[in-house]
């Protein structure tokens, strides 16, 4: 814990350097200074190739001899100062028009190959031999604090592309920047062949240009500064037909916690085929109790907007995947409350409560509320319960006391808190300290208690995945900040114990696990 905490102080993370910039293309590359005319009939043999059933023996060649002759040209198409057209055009080409399945190169800022995006930020590159030149294209968007539309992801949007220069039509050969998580396969002449792919650039390429994973500390210090980025983001279009996945992060985090576990699921057929990624991003300073009313409105709104596109068979199918105190997040969002969660705030009705009646709504929008309807399965990793020993450290104990609350908590409540509030009001705490993220994820913080009273839902099937940091001491083992008592519960359909400290979301047996769990999903009745 020590180690998620003291971080807050490193003057490196607090910095703030200047803002990245994608890769650029002014000069072609010197290994892609060959004539066009040489490598647009080295392409086009090696097309006539594959299109021939005949001569499959020699596909494997023939697809190395025309990526290799395709990767050079787009070098000469990219770069240079004209638009897209205009230089497919010098080169004898045509760009194909924006479809289902392409994307128009015009309308992104940038397009280079998948090679050149760093992506040492996850643990593996997972790659799809086959035809075509992988590609990521990006289209900014309003960075951090920005305005933009609503589920749009900050900073910019990155797109997934496999480039692929076709002799199919008679006239000048075509360029398609073909959206690969729409499209598996490519017909050339009488023959279907699989797209080449690169499904880990784009993602680690956007935690290399988004602001979000850099402000992880400031969101824990200064939540309200970051409060309007609460909220929910579709990776792709939202699509009906597909179910959705919500990832929500924890504390001193980002979504940018499930890089890698999104790398393990997307070049998974069957997992872009059935399912779409949201990711749930919030300030984690401000308590869980706080943080969870938050997602449940963002998600309202969210399953709104859904059911105006179209069917919601498979909203009603949700997956959550919710990491440490974004498990409490969702465990209290799904459970309904009753009173339970009232009764360990406040010893007098609402109504009695000497509190304004907007503060009185914000009160039963926190601890009496209707839980979400369309998950229908959870699934928890390293999530304290019962909350952590950690909370209560002395270093702990100091850094919450750094945090600065939002006025809505702070003044909104405050009053109405100190006169109604069940331990001041018995004489208990005469304290107006009202708790940060990390008292709240103490386990003497009552709505701990109290939560861990609430019966899981029987409509939902919930899941778990702990760490031990590899000494296999079960039940007395800990993930080095959650121990197991806390983040066992019961009942659960599965509970797998991997070896990993807190962060097990990047722990490959995870992924693997979660695959298992989704491909259940997909054969269940829910």
């Amino acid at each position: 814990m020590l180690r998620y905490f003291t971080a807050i102080f490193s003057l490196v993370l607090l910095c703030q350097c200047g803002a990245p910039q994608p890769p650029q293309c002014h000069s072609v590359p010197r290994a892609s200074r060959v004539p066009a005319d040489t490598l647009m009939a080295e392409a086009r043999r090696n097309w006539n190739i594959l299109a021939n059933p005949g001569r499959s023996s020699e596909w494997s060649t023939a697809s190395t001899g025309y990526n290799s002759a395709v990767a050079k040209l787009f070098d000469q198409l990219r770069c240079g100062q004209d638009g897209w057209d205009a230089r497919a055009a010098a080169l004898g080409t045509r760009i194909a028009p924006q479809g289902p399945n392409e994307t128009d190169p015009g309308v992104l800022d940038t397009v280079f190959p998948a090679t050149l995006a760093d992506v040492s930020v996850v643990h593996s590159r997972k790659t799809t031999w086959g035809i075509g030149v992988p590609a990521v294209g990006w289209k900014q968007t309003a960075p951090v604090g920005g305005k933009r539309a609503k589920y749009l992801l900050p900073n910019g949007l990155p797109y997934n592309i496999t480039l692929v220069l076709s002799f199919e039509q008679p006239g000048a050969p075509v360029w398609r920047f073909t959206k690969r998580w729409k499209l598996e396969d490519i017909r050339i002449g009488g023959t279907t062949h699989t797209l080449a792919a690169d499904w880990t650039a784009a993602n680690a390429f956007y935690w290399h240009m988004c602001d979000l994973d850099d402000l992880k500390i400031q969101n824990v210090i200064l939540p309200e500064r970051y409060m309007e980025e609460t909220g929910i983001y579709f990776i792709t279009p939202y699509d009906p037909e597909k179910i959705p996945i919500v990832f929500v992060h924890g504390l001193v985090s980002s979504p940018d916690a499930f890089k890698n576990m999104i790398n393990e699921l997307v070049p998974e057929p069957w997992f872009r085929q059935h399912y779409q990624i949201w990711v749930y991003n919030y300030p984690t300073g401000n308590p869980w109790l706080f943080s969870s009313m938050k997602f449940r409105e963002v998600m309202h709104d969210a399953c709104s907007f859904a059911r105006s596109k179209g069917h919601d068979r498979n909203l009603n199918r949700m997956v959550i995947v919710a990491h440490s105190m974004g498990g409490l997040l969702t465990r209290s969002s799904v459970v309904d409350p009753g009173k339970t969660l009232y009764a360990a705030n406040y010893l007098v009705p609402p109504d009695q409560l000497k509190t304004t009646p907007a503060n009185r709504e914000f009160i039963k929008k926190s601890l009496l509320y209707k839980p979400l309807k369309e998950p229908r399965r959870v699934v928890f990793l390293a999530v304290p319960h019962r909350g952590s020993p950690a909370a209560n450290m002395r270093i702990s104990t100091w850094i919450s006391r750094l945090i600065r609350l939002p006025k809505t908590i702070t003044v909104d409540l405050l009053d109405s808190t100190l006169q109604a509030v069940g331990d001041i009001a018995q004489g208990k705490d005469a304290s107006p300290h009202l708790p940060t993220s990390i008292d709240s994820l103490s386990p003497n913080y009552k709505n701990n208690k109290a939560l861990d009273t609430i019966p899981l839902p029987g409509r939902i099937t919930f899941h778990s995945i702990i760490g031990d940091r590899g000494k296999g001491n079960t039940p007395a083992s800990s993930d080095g900040v959650v121990p197991y008592w806390s983040s066992h519960i019961t009942p659960v359909a599965s509970e797998l114990i991997v070896p990993s400290h807190h962060s097990v979301q990047d722990n490959p047996m995870a992924a693997t696990e979660l695959k298992r769990i989704l491909k259940l999903h997909l054969n269940s009745k829910n």
